[in-house]
């Protein structure tokens, strides 16, 4: 029996335009694209299935662009189809731009959640670094002087390093 395989055939998922930017390649300014670009194990060459997948935000004038993953594309992808949608005339132009402002709200949401984290690692790691002599200190007499995410890392540490015996 003869069997006939191969990988890498390509199959390209067009999710349309995202936003206009300005590429730092070319330096055009246009309305860049997300798509996906699949590479597919074959069986007497149909495709199978993938085993490689890539998300590519790009420029449409000379495809420089960059891969985004998971929440990042979910939410390019939502705004490439209200933006299809719209070009399409499945949705008003007044329905695209409340769609987008949602999106755009749910994305400084996810943003200012991110940025809260990598804060309150940044005073983990700052209190995690400090004496505990000097985490007491702060806890109990100088606690105005510094910043509160500070001082709940400092009383986060100090618990943890008793909990360990330290």
């Amino acid at each position: 029996m003869l069997f006939i395989f191969g990988w890498n055939h390509t199959k390209v998922t067009e999710y349309g335009p995202v936003q206009q930017e300005k590429c730092p390649n070319c330096r055009n300014k246009d309305v860049w694209q997300l798509k996906k670009i699949s590479q597919y194990f074959t069986l007497f060459f149909i495709p199978v299935f993938p085993h490689d997948s890539e998300n590519f935000y790009h420029c449409p004038v000379c495809n420089q662009g960059y891969s985004l993953e998971g929440e990042d594309f979910e939410n390019y992808k939502a705004i490439a189809e209200v933006n299809t949608a719209c070009l399409e005339k499945r949705i008003s132009e007044e329905e695209r731009l409340k769609n987008l402002a949602d999106i755009h709200k749910r994305m400084e949401a996810r943003n200012e959640t991110l940025k809260n984290e990598a804060e309150t690692k940044k005073w983990a790691t700052t209190a995690s670094e400090t004496t505990s002599e000097e985490l007491e200190l702060i806890i109990d007499k100088k606690s105005g002087d510094h910043d509160p995410d500070f001082v709940s890392a400092a009383r986060e540490e100090l618990k943890r390093r008793k909990a360990r015996g330290w």
